[in-house]
C-alpha cells in the first residue's frame, strides 16, 4: 500500500556485458580503447528495492512518519483510534491490528482524533494529537510508551493543552540547545481575525518533562498571501511542523480548506523559533495541477537514513479533482538551495529513487563537479546545468538543461566511487523529451543508445554492476541524442546511485 513497487509490465533499461571484451574497431579516448557494453531492453527493474512512486490511492490522512531501528512507523487521522503501519522500505506497509490509543480510553475526548506525531525523547515515545472532547472544543494530548507501536497511555488525566478555544495540529520540535517547542493551529471554528474565521499557528516553549508549556505563546503565522486566500470567507494556516537547518528555522504549513483543490504547503524562515516567521513572495512550495494531483497538505519531515536528504510526507486527494474522497500518502524530495529557500520535487507521480540509505543504497549527493556542452539557452530560456544537480527531477521547463543532438554532460567525482547505476531524468516536457543517452565511464567503457521509456519523466537507467569487477568510477560522460522531428533535447536531473558499505 501507499508507495507501490514497480512491476516488470514497467520497461526498463537493464545493461548485460554480453561482448563486454574489446570491439573489433574500438575508439579511442587519449591513451584507452573504449570497450562497448551493448544497453537492450528488458522487462523488469535495473534496480529492484530501489524505487517508489506515489500510487495516491489508499487511505493516510495527515501522515508522520517516524524511522527507528531500521523500521518505518506511519501513523495518520484515524477517528476514534490511532493505528501504525510499519515498513523496512517505505514501499510496503503493513497495518498493526491493534490500535495503539483508543479516544475512549482517554476519559476526556468524544471524537475526531487527529493529525498523530511520533516522536522518540530520552529513551520514550512520544505521540501527540488533538481531539474533540465533550465540550465540543478539541484539545492536544500527549501520550507515552516505551516502543513506538505499543499500547500509549496519556500524561494525565486532562489534555496537555486546552484553552477556552478548539486548537489542532500539535507538532513539537526539539532544539539543538535542548529545548522543546509546540507548534499548533488556533482552528478557525473558535478563531476569528478581522472579521473572518482563520487559523492561525502559534508556538509556545514546553517543559522538558512535558508537564506543561513555559511563558508566552507567540504567533508564527497567518493567512495572508494571494494563494492563501482562495478559500474566501474561512482562511487557514494550520499543520506546521519545523526543522532547522544552518541556523536557519523552517516552519512548513499548508493554506486553504483541506477538501479544496487550492489546498497547498507553503514555507517560513526566522532566526528564532518563537517569532512570526517571515515569509518569501510566494510561499508554496507544494501544490496540485487541478487535474491528477489535487490538494498536496499537512506535511511532515522525513530524514533519509544516512542523513544527506530531506523529505516531505503529505497527502493528497484520493480522486482527484473530487476533492472529498479520502486521502493519501506522499512523500517526495525537500530540497533547501543555496540561497536558503526550500524546494520539493512533487507532487511526483513517476518513479524516484528511495532516500539514500534505504535497501543497501545511498547517493552521492556531494563531493563531485561537473560541465555541460551543447547547450540550447536561447530556446529555453530557464536551461542551467546546475539543474541537473539541485534534487529536482520534476523538470518542467523551468528546471531543465536543454542541449542539440550529441550535446554532453561531464561529472568528475572527488573520489572514485564503486558506483550502481546512473540515473537520468528527462524533461517532462515531451516536446523536449530525449530518445536516448550513452554513458561513458572513466573513458574506458561506453553504454549506448539507453533508451528513456514509459510514460514522461521516467529516467533511463544506467546500470554498472557489469562493469569489470571493482571498477570504480571518477568520470562519467553522458550523450544526448534528440528524437525523431525534435530541434533539442533537455534533461532535468542526474542521480549517481552506489551500495551502502557493508
Amino acid at each position: 500500500m501507499k508507495f507501490k513497487k514497480l512491476l516488470a509490465l514497467i520497461l526498463l533499461p537493464v545493461l548485460l556485458l554480453a561482448g563486454c571484451g574489446k570491439n573489433e574497431n574500438p575508439s579511442e579516448t587519449g591513451n584507452l580503447q573504449v570497450e562497448t557494453i551493448p544497453a537492450e531492453i528488458k522487462n523488469g527493474r535495473a534496480l529492484p528495492g530501489y524505487y517508489y512512486e506515489n500510487n495516491l490511492t489508499d487511505s493516510a490522512a495527515d501522515p508522520f512518519i517516524l524511522e527507528h531501528d531500521g523500521t518505518y512507523y506511519l501513523y495518520s487521522t484515524g477517528g476514534s483510534k490511532f493505528t501504525v503501519r510499519t515498513s523496512k522500505d517505505l514501499v510496503v506497509w503493513q497495518t498493526q491490528s491493534e490500535p495503539i490509543l483508543k479516544l475512549s480510553d482517554l476519559g476526556w475526548a468524544k471524537e475526531k482524533g487527529w493529525a498523530p506525531e511520533m516522536y522518540e525523547y530520552n529513551g520514550k515515545f512520544y505521540l501527540i494529537f488533538s481531539a474533540q472532547g465533550y465540550n465540543g472544543l478539541h484539545s492536544i494530548e500527549i501520550a507515552v510508551c516505551d516502543t513506538p507501536n505499543g499500547k500509549f497511555k496519556p500524561l494525565g488525566d486532562s489534555p496537555f493543552y486546552s484553552p477556552d478555544f478548539s486548537v489542532i495540529d500539535g507538532s513539537l520540535f526539539f532544539d539543538d540547545d535542548g529545548r522543546i517547542y509546540m507548534y499548533y493551529s488556533k482552528d478557525c471554528s473558535t478563531n476569528t481575525v478581522n472579521g473572518k474565521r482563520t487559523s492561525q499557528t502559534w508556538g509556545v516553549e514546553v517543559k522538558s518533562d512535558f508537564s506543561g508549556t513555559i511563558g508566552e505563546h507567540v504567533l508564527i503565522s497567518t493567512p495572508e498571501q494571494a494563494w492563501e486566500l482562495k478559500s474566501g470567507s474561512v482562511l487557514w494556516n494550520e499543520g506546521p511542523v519545523v526543522f532547522k537547518e544552518n541556523g536557519t528555522y523552517y516552519l512548513l504549513y499548508s493554506a486553504n480548506y483541506y477538501v479544496s483543490e487550492h489546498y497547498s504547503v507553503g514555507y517560513a524562515t526566522s532566526d528564532s523559533p518563537l517569532r512570526l516567521f517571515d515569509k518569501p513572495s510566494d510561499a508554496r512550495i507544494l501544490s496540485g495541477n487541478g487535474e491528477t494531483v489535487t490538494g498536496p497538505g499537512h506535511c511532515n519531515i522525513l530524514r533519509s537514513p544516512d542523513g544527506s536528504e530531506l523529505f516531505v510526507v503529505y497527502h493528497v486527494h484520493t480522486v482527484p479533482p473530487n476533492t472529498d474522497h479520502g486521502r493519501s500518502l506522499a512523500i517526495d524530495r525537500l530540497v533547501i538551495r543555496n540561497d536558503g529557500t526550500l524546494a520539493v520535487d512533487g507532487p511526483s507521480q513517476t518513479r524516484r529513487p528511495l532516500p539514500s540509505g534505504v535497501n543497501g543504497y545511498r547517493h552521492v549527493n556531494s563531493g563531485y563537479t561537473y560541465s555541460g556542452t551543447g547547450e540550447k539557452a536561447e530556446i529555453v530560456s530557464m536551461s542551467n546545468v546546475d539543474n541537473l544537480f539541485d534534487g529536482i527531477a520534476k523538470g518542467g521547463i523551468s528546471g531543465i538543461y536543454s542541449m542539440d543532438e550529441g550535446g554532453t554532460v561531464e561529472i568528475t567525482l572527488g573520489a572514485p566511487e564503486k558506483l550502481t547505476a546512473v540515473m537520468i531524468y528527462p524533461s517532462t516536457q515531451q516536446d523536449y523529451a530525449p530518445a536516448s543517452v550513452d554513458v561513458e565511464i572513466n573513458g574506458s567503457y561506453v553504454i549506448r543508445d539507453i533508451k528513456f521509456v514509459g510514460s514522461s519523466g521516467f529516467p533511463a537507467t544506467a546500470t554498472l554492476s557489469n562493469l569489470p569487477e571493482e571498477t570504480a568510477v571518477e568520470h562519467i560522460k553522458i550523450t544526448v541524442h534528440m528524437g525523431e522531428g525534435k530541434n533539442y533535447a533537455a534533461l532535468s536531473e542526474i542521480v549517481m546511485i552506489t551500495e551502502k558499505e557493508k
